[in-house]
Formats: structure tokens, sequence, C-alpha cells
């Protein structure tokens, strides 16, 4: 008996839509015809074990030659594209296609952004010969801080393959760069020693890094401070240093109206210090304020800490200068320091680190910063001393709330 065509379609449709979603899940589910039979970890095998520099390799060639994720279903990169790139071998695997089995190379670039597997007749060994290659590191000692040598000159920070220009040290006069790594970078037949170094720019919370000539940068602190709107206590040289700091500072116009209220009194840098590390009330001048170990008061006598004032204007942080600077006034007063009194203290010295509302994103300058804005505040005044005298030091060490 004949079928009835409208039935047969019915059934045709019927059965269309029962297959269709198990042919999709069958594809979905499609397995790589490659297999990895053997692997051999290399990720501590290195090829200069003093500084912990991985197997490295390059392209063998310029012609095309892929990189692939793990089942061999998806090209990654081709190397034809990364002709002065250095890989360094983390794994080697037995991959089985069929009968077939070859060995490929699970390689990463420097920063580890870029990884794959790649036949190893595709890789040569060593440091690729085209462009900046870093074929030494040391990370070890490199503690120190730098600054550019020649003010004015264009000294570049470059990125690791030297293709890049991070910032123009020109631009940072007054920066401290402290050193990470010492490399030393081949290009073509010439090698020389880059440094990479750190900094803060501006102290508003932005990092950056970067390789540098080491014949660009000078070692110690920067005596220059043009730009920065903070800059750590441990980081100036002296006296001159310091007060030129607080004299021409965007963020120091609180500091210099505090110390103009002792009209007769020097501020010291030293005792600044001691401010800083030993007397502020609030913790918040040093970093590291939970493992801050206080610093010796020898050569100074009769130092006096103001806490109150500290604090009080740790908690008004937002006001204006005026207005702060209006309570200190007062706050001096009810301490028994009129300004008969302050302007009758030549023979005293004034130890001051303030950090007043220094935009710090990051929260880089202390410990708890405010909503982006880094405060701290630590006044004390003291008399110098050969015999450093301490018995007549306020020994309040880290006042409390």
């Amino acid at each position: 008996m004949k079928r009835p065509t409208a039935v047969v379609v019915a059934f045709g449709l019927l059965f269309g839509l029962a297959v269709s979603p198990m042919e999709t899940q069958a594809a979905s589910k499609k397995t790589s015809s490659y297999q990895i039979v053997k692997t051999k970890d290399y990720s501590h095998v290195y090829s200069d074990k003093k500084h912990a520099v991985r197997l490295p390799f390059h392209a063998k060639s310029s012609k095309t030659a892929y990189m692939w994720n793990k089942q061999h279903t998806q090209k990654l990169h081709n190397l034809k594209n990364y002709q002065a790139t250095t890989w360094f071998l983390s794994k080697s695997v037995v991959l089985k296609h069929g009968s077939h089995k070859r060995v490929y190379y699970l390689v990463k670039n420097t920063t580890n952004s870029i990884s794959g597997y790649v036949w190893r007749g595709n890789l040569a060994s060593g440091y690729s010969p085209k462009g900046y290659q870093i074929i030494k590191q040391k990370w070890a000692n490199q503690s120190g801080s730098y600054y550019a040598r020649y003010y004015g000159q264009d000294v570049k920070m470059w990125n690791y393959n030297h293709t890049k220009v991070r910032v123009h040290l020109k631009n940072f006069p007054g920066m401290n760069w402290y050193r990470t790594e010492t490399v030393v970078m081949r290009h073509g037949n010439k090698r020389a020693v880059y440094y990479y170094v750190t900094g803060t720019l501006r102290g508003n919370g932005r990092d950056v890094g970067g390789y540098v000539w080491h014949g660009y940068l000078k070692h110690g602190k920067n005596p220059n401070h043009t730009g920065q709107n903070y800059v750590p206590i441990d980081d100036f040289q002296g006296d001159t240093d310091y007060n030129q700091f607080v004299k021409t500072a965007k963020y120091q116009k609180l500091t210099k109206a505090i110390a103009d209220l002792f009209p007769y009194s020097k501020i010291d840098y030293n005792l600044s210090r001691i401010a800083a590390y030993n007397y502020d009330a609030a913790d918040q001048s040093i970093m590291s304020a939970e493992d801050v170990t206080p610093v010796s008061t020898s050569g100074y006598s009769n130092i006096k800490a103001f806490p109150t004032i500290d604090r009080y204007l740790l908690k008004h942080a937002t006001w204006s200068d005026a207005k702060k600077l209006k309570a200190v006034k007062q706050l001096l007063d009810e301490a028994g320091y009129d300004a008969t009194k302050r302007s009758n203290m030549a023979n005293y010295q004034i130890g001051i680190q303030i950090i007043d509302n220094v935009p710090d994103i990051l929260g880089q300058i202390v410990a708890n910063d405010g909503d982006g804005y880094a405060n701290g505040y630590a006044i004390v005044i003291g008399q110098t001393d050969p015999t450093g005298n301490s018995n007549n030091n306020d020994q309040s060490f880290f006042f409390t709330d």
C-alpha cells in the first residue's frame, strides 16, 4: 500500500528534529586526532643555573611555522612573525597522530604572555640573532636607587625587546629609580649592560619600569626633586636637599607654613626622619608602618612631640591649609608654645614630615590612604646635642589614639 506523501513529509520532519541535536552534540565532542603519549618537564632546566635562565630557542627560518594549542586543533601564532623573539622551553611532548609521532616543545616568551606547542624541527637552539636580546640576567643584590646622570638628556626607558619606549627620563628629572635587575643585552655583535629600574611617577600611583643603559644612570639618591609630588623621607641627602623640597614642592605648602610658625628655628632633616619614624601619632609617615623600627635619636636632646596636633591634622585632612594652620596655632598655644615662645627658640630645630592630600591612587605612599589621597603628619622640635642625651627626649614612640 502506498504511504501518503503528507505522512512521509511529517515523518521526515520529525526524524530531522530528533537527529539534528544529536549530530550537533557529536560535533561539539569531537576530539583531536593528536594525542600526547610522553611528556618531559624542562621548567627547572636552565642554560644558566646561577641566574635561573631557561633554555632559549628561536625560529629556525623565516618560513611559516605554527604554534599550536595543546590539542593541536588551533593555530595560535606563526613563528615567521616573531623572528626577533627568543622562546624559552617549558616542556617537551611526544604527539601521536595516527601511526606518526613527533616531538613538540611547549615554549613561552620571556613575559609568559605568549605560549604554545611548536614542532621542534621549526626551532633552533639559542637566542634569536635578530633585534635586541637579553642574553644574561641577574636579580640578586640589586638594591639601590639611581637617577639620570645628565639632566635634560633624552634618555629612553625601553621594554624587554627594546622595541617600545616606556618613558623619557628627562620628563622626570626628580625621580629616584630603583634597580631590580641587571642584564646583558645583545644587538648584532655588540653587548651592553642595562638596568631594569622602576619608579612611581610624580607620586600619583602610576608605576613604570623598564630597561635603561647603565651608563645613563648614576648610583645614589637624586638631589633634584623637580616635579615630585612625594619623596620618601629616606631619599633625601641632607638639610639643604630637604629644605629645598619643602620650599618648592607642590604638596609641601602646609609643611612650610607650620615651620614658619617657628621663625628662628630651622628644619633639620635628620630630626625630620626621627619625627617620621618615631613620633608620627597615627603611624602614617612610613609605608610599612606595622614593621617600622624606631631610629636612633643620638645627637639630639629635648625632643618634644605634638601627637595631639598630628592626630588632629589627620582627622581634618580635607580642610583647607588656612583652616588647618589656624588649628595648629591654637593647639600650639594650648601646649605652651605661643607666638612669643616660638620666636625665642633659635636654639631649637624642627623635625617635620607632612604628607598632605598627595594623590595616591594605589595606596603606595602610606599604609592606609583615604579615597586615593595620602596623608600623614609628624611634627617635633628638638636641639642638636653631640652627647646624644636621649634621657631628655620624649620616649613615646608610636603614639596611638
